[in-house]
C-alpha cells in the first residue's frame, strides 16, 4: 500500500522564493487526499524572511518544510557550468544524498508553476527500476543528438519528474551524472535537463498533462515534430485536464509579469491572490530583446517566425 505521505521537492534561491509559496498554495489546495506533505526545499541563499514566508503558505499539521542549504552548489558540481540559467537548478541532481535514505522517490517540480490537479495517482505508480518518470518534451532533434542520444529516444522535460531515489542510490546515478558533466568539461546542451536524460536511460514517459509546459498551449499540434510524442488527442486532454501547469518561458510570457498572452495566466494569479503576495505587483517584462522580437513576429507574422526557428536549427545542427 503506497503512503498518503508526499514527498515534494523544489529548488529556489532568494529571487523565485515567492514563485515557491505560490506553488504551494496550489499544491495543498488540490492535494487534500494527502494526509501529510513535506515540502524539500533545496535553498540557495534564501534569507529567513522568505523562509518564513514560504512556511506560512503550508497548512497547520497538513505538512512541513525541510530545508537543505545548496549554496555549495558550485562546489559540490566539480566543475564549472555555464552562467546561462540559475545554478540553483543543478540541485536536482543531487536529492539521492541530500533526502534521507528511507525516502524511496520524490517528485520534483520547478517552481515557475501551479499544480491544477490531483498528484495521487502519479504517487500510487511502481516505478520499478526506472529512474524517472516524466513528460517528452519538444526538442529539436540537435537537442538528442549532442547528449549522445537517437532520434527516437525519448527525452523529457525535468521541470516535473518523479525520481527514483532508490534506484539512484543502488546504481549510484549520482556519481554517473558527474562523471558525465566532467567529461563534457560542464558544458551539457540543456545543462541539468540535458544530464538527466543523458544519464537515466530507463524513463517512464507520464501523460502530458503532468507537465504542461507553455508551448504545448500557444503552439498548433502540427508544430511538435519530436519522436515519440504524444498524439492530437492527448495534447487536447492535457489543455482541458492540465495536472501541473509550467510557466516556460517563451513567446507567451510568464504570469507574474507584464505583457503576458499565457491562455491560463489567470490561473496563476488566482493562486497569487490566495498567497501573502495578493499586493505585489506584476514585474517588468524581463524577456531579452531577441525573445520580445521573437514573440511579436508569432503573433503577428507567424511565416516569418517559424523561417527563424528553421534557420536557427540547421545553423545549431551543423555545430
Amino acid at each position: 500500500m503506497v503512503s498518503d505521505s508526499l514527498h515534494i521537492a523544489v529548488s529556489s534561491d532568494s529571487n523565485y522564493s515567492k514563485l515557491v509559496s505560490i506553488l504551494l498554495v496550489s499544491l495543498f489546495e488540490n492535494n487534500q487526499w494527502a494526509d501529510y506533505i513535506t515540502i524539500h526545499l533545496l535553498s540557495n541563499n534564501i534569507d529567513e524572511e522568505n523562509i518564513k514566508h514560504i512556511k506560512e503558505h503550508i497548512p497547520r499539521d497538513k505538512g512541513e518544510l525541510k530545508i537543505y542549504d545548496i549554496s555549495d552548489i558550485a562546489c559540490r558540481l566539480k566543475i564549472d557550468v555555464p552562467e546561462t540559467i540559475a545554478i540553483s537548478s543543478y540541485s536536482r541532481l543531487f536529492l539521492s544524498s541530500l533526502l534521507n535514505e528511507d525516502i524511496d522517490k520524490v517528485i520534483y517540480m520547478d517552481v515557475d508553476a501551479i499544480v491544477w490537479g490531483s498528484l495521487r495517482d502519479l504517487w500510487c505508480l511502481d516505478l520499478d527500476d526506472n529512474h524517472i518518470a516524466g513528460v517528452l518534451d519538444d526538442v529539436a532533434l540537435y537537442a538528442k543528438k549532442a547528449i549522445g542520444l537517437k532520434n527516437n529516444d525519448a527525452y523529457v522535460n525535468a521541470g516535473f519528474l518523479l525520481i527514483n531515489l532508490k534506484q539512484w542510490r543502488k546504481e549510484n546515478v549520482e556519481s554517473k551524472i558527474l562523471d558525465y558533466l566532467i567529461a563534457h568539461n560542464g558544458n551539457v546542451f540543456h545543462h541539468d535537463q540535458g544530464l538527466i536524460n543523458a544519464v537515466c536511460n530507463r524513463k517512464m514517459i507520464l501523460p502530458v498533462n503532468y507537465n504542461m509546459v507553455t508551448n504545448f498551449f500557444v503552439f498548433p499540434y502540427k508544430s511538435f515534430k519530436q519522436k515519440p510524442f504524444y498524439s492530437e488527442k492527448e495534447m487536447i486532454d492535457g489543455k482541458e485536464h492540465p495536472i501541473f501547469i509550467h510557466f516556460t518561458a517563451g513567446v507567451a510570457n510568464r504570469p507574474w509579469m507584464t505583457n503576458c498572452k499565457h491562455p491560463l495566466k489567470d490561473s496563476f494569479l488566482m493562486y497569487k491572490a490566495k498567497s501573502l503576495y495578493r499586493d505585489a505587483p506584476l514585474e517588468k517584462d524581463s524577456r531579452s530583446k531577441k525573445l520580445k522580437i521573437l514573440a511579436s513576429l508569432y503573433y503577428h507574422f507567424k511565416p516569418l517566425y517559424y523561417f527563424s526557428l528553421k534557420l536557427r536549427s540547421l545553423i545549431e545542427s551543423k555545430k
